[in-house]
């Protein structure tokens, strides 16, 4: 070491290798260029920023990134720091040296302190470490803002940062280690929008950290931190802005129905406008990605002078969780537009569509009325029928020879099996639906109890044979039958029991007649008859009768004349104009018409569906004599139980 005027420096070989070190150790960057012989690295990209009236240091950027050499290094090496200032923002202003006056504005080794700054102060501050041999400079720039009008910050200077509701949030006051003296804590007072504040139980402050436990709406607005510092005081304010947690689900298509295809009929030649709107989840900084395509081309591929796609709208935006829309419009249709038009939304969850069907007015609205008017015909087939009837309709001409429009059939119950079902059941058969049919609707009804009345003639001397007493009864029932337009057999357990049915399968002609359908069979079905009736039975009879309608009384919900007990039965029945009997027709005596009357006429199935009411409507002594006649034949032993329903 060698000693000149009482200063110590190193000797020349040391000097000449600390030169060379830090001229080899530059750091390899970009460079804007060299002045006179001097190397400029522009301005830092590190910007200070200070509120009027508070407290910065500005450090040379040259000793932290450029060279790797400090302060100390380079001042033993003999080379000197000197600062300039550019009034102006731009690198080439003219710069002139700093004076400092020492107490507002010094210079402190690498550094420049402000205590404090003013507007005035802002600009571009250059520091050139140099000798004679060697020479670095680089800028840094200094803006000094002034609060916003009765606030503790400007809103140009703020830190940004977000964070998601329920989850924990730390807001850090950055950028105060050179207003912190080494080895202690900080002293720091947080502020909420300029304002002290009592913070509840999970917001902690910790050091230069307030730390929120659990983020609430509430949560959102400007937090400031207060740095004392020798008599001045830093402030840095961070807007903290809170979010829907990130969504893990595709967006949601609010329009139109998403994975439908929704039509939409227009007339060629019209304007299209379709909007699509759909709903997006939180999910951070990236924008919402919604678009329509035509078939399987994007809008940008069509015709641009017709088709236009709209820029995507936010329409509701709340904790980063948006509403968006995004409309097509065309101009004028033409039939090569007509089409499916989707609309797509996507984010990194996935991809949603919605479809809309471009239809040609029209064909549309006549599709839309053929299924409404088919499903108003399958509702109310029977009133609109019944409608058509009244209005409309003309007589059944197939049955305008026959004297009724319904023989009714029916097995009474033996008075020791009276119930009270029973009895509901027997004046329903034989008060009820007589008396409807017959006075409200007009028909003519054969009901043997009271239409077929024995006279003494079945006791004169042409019937003392037994047997052919037994033929006559039925020859007289079977042409009433034969002259009914329709049968109708109400069903009640007492005729299942009795399987009042099996009287079909008596003749080969009657189950002819039966399977070509020329005549209509109308079974009521009184009562619950799942336990005592066998459905094979039933359906075989199905089968066997070509037009069978199975109706169900109700009991009294079917008592109502616009129930549908009574609208299907009147379909059911024949067609006829006439007004409402309030009488019934004078009753059917035989000897008026004698044992032999249109015998010729009376058809096999007349006679087997009369069976099944002859023994229970004919004279007890009657019934007695066909029993005892019928009991010692091996054929009567199966028919005589049958026939007496």
């Amino acid at each position: 070491t060698v000693r000149t005027g009482g200063k110590m420096r190193p000797p020349i070989p040391l000097l000449f290798l600390l030169c060379i070190t830090l001229s080899m150790s530059v750091k390899v960057v970009s460079k804007r260029g060299s002045v006179d012989g001097c190397t400029d690295w522009s301005v830092d990209y590190l910007k200070y920023r200070v509120l009027q009236g508070e407290p910065v240091r500005l450090k040379c950027a040259l000793f932290y990134g450029y060279i790797r050499a400090n302060y100390s290094q380079a001042q033993s090496v003999g080379l000197s720091l000197m600062w300039y200032r550019s009034s102006g923002l731009g690198h080439s202003d003219f710069e002139e040296p700093i004076s400092f006056d020492g107490t507002r504005m010094s210079k402190e080794e690498d550094a420049i302190w402000f205590r404090p700054a003013d507007i005035q102060d802002a600009g571009l501050y250059s520091c050139v470490l140099r000798n004679s041999t060697y020479c670095m400079k680089v800028s840094m720039s200094l803006t000094v803002a002034e609060n916003d009008s009765n606030l503790c910050y400007n809103s140009n200077m703020r830190r940004k940062e977000k964070a998601e509701l329920s989850k924990s949030k730390e807001i850090l006051c950055p950028d105060i280690d050179d207003y912190v003296e080494p080895g202690k804590d900080p002293d720091i007072t947080w502020y909420k929008e300029c304002h002290p504040k009592q913070w509840r139980a999970s917001i902690i402050q910790k050091r230069d950290i307030l730390s929120i436990q659990e983020v609430k709406e509430d949560d959102i607005g400007n937090y400031t931190c207060a740095v004392q510092f020798g008599g001045f005081v830093v402030r840095r304010t961070t807007e903290l802005a809170v979010t829907a947690p990130l969504t893990n689900k595709p967006p949601k298509i609010l329009f139109p129905t998403e994975n439908k295809i929704s039509n939409m009929e227009l007339q060629l030649g019209n304007a299209l406008n379709l909007t699509c709107r759909a709903f997006f989840g939180y999910s951070g900084d990236v924008s919402p990605l919604i678009y329509w395509m035509k078939g399987e081309k994007f809008i940008e591929d069509l015709d641009e002078e017709r088709f236009q796609e709209s820029d995507i709208k936010v329409i509701k935006e709340h904790l980063g969780e948006q509403e968006v829309a995004i409309s097509l419009t065309v101009g004028s249709i033409e039939e090569e537009d007509l089409g499916n038009y989707s609309c797509y939304v996507e984010n990194g969850n996935g991809r949603r569509h919605a479809t809309i069907q471009l239809l040609r007015r029209g064909l549309g609205a006549i599709l839309l009325l053929l299924i409404f008017l088919i499903s108003l015909y399958k509702c109310y087939k029977i009133e609109l029928m019944l409608f058509y009837r009244r209005h409309f309709g003309s007589e059944d001409v197939d049955g305008e020879n026959k004297d009724y429009d319904a023989y009714l059939s029916y097995t009474k119950v033996d008075p020791d099996q009276w119930s009270q079902e029973t009895r509901e059941e027997e004046r329903f058969a034989l008060e009820i639906l007589p008396d409807v049919l017959e006075k409200h609707y007009g028909y003519k009804l054969f009901i043997p109890d009271r239409d077929l009345i024995p006279t003494g003639s079945l006791a004169n001397e042409r019937y003392r044979d037994d047997t052919r007493l037994f033929g006559a009864y039925i020859e007289d029932v079977a042409r009433c039958v034969d002259q009914s337009k329709r049968l109708i057999i109400v069903m009640t357990p007492n005729y299942v029991v009795r399987r009042g049915w099996s009287i079909f399968e008596l003749e080969t002609r009657l189950r002819n007649m039966l399977a070509t359908g020329e005549i209509k069979v109308i079974l009521i079905e009184c009562a619950e008859l799942r336990g005592i009736m066998n459905y094979q039975e039933v359906e075989a009879l199905k089968h066997t009768i070509k037009t069978l309608t199975v109706i169900k009384w109700r009991g009294a919900k079917s008592n109502k004349l616009s129930s549908k007990f009574w609208k299907q039965l009147q379909y059911e029945m024949p067609f006829r104009r006439t007004e409402p009997m309030l009488t019934n027709e004078p009753a059917l005596d035989v000897s008026e018409q004698g044992p032999f009357g249109e015998l010729q006429t009376v058809s096999a199935i007349s006679m087997a569906a009369a069976t099944s009411t002859a023994m229970a409507t004919a004279h007890p002594e009657l019934r007695s004599t066909f029993h005892n006649t019928f009991h010692s034949h091996h054929e009567a032993e199966t028919l005589l139980p049958q026939l007496r329903v």
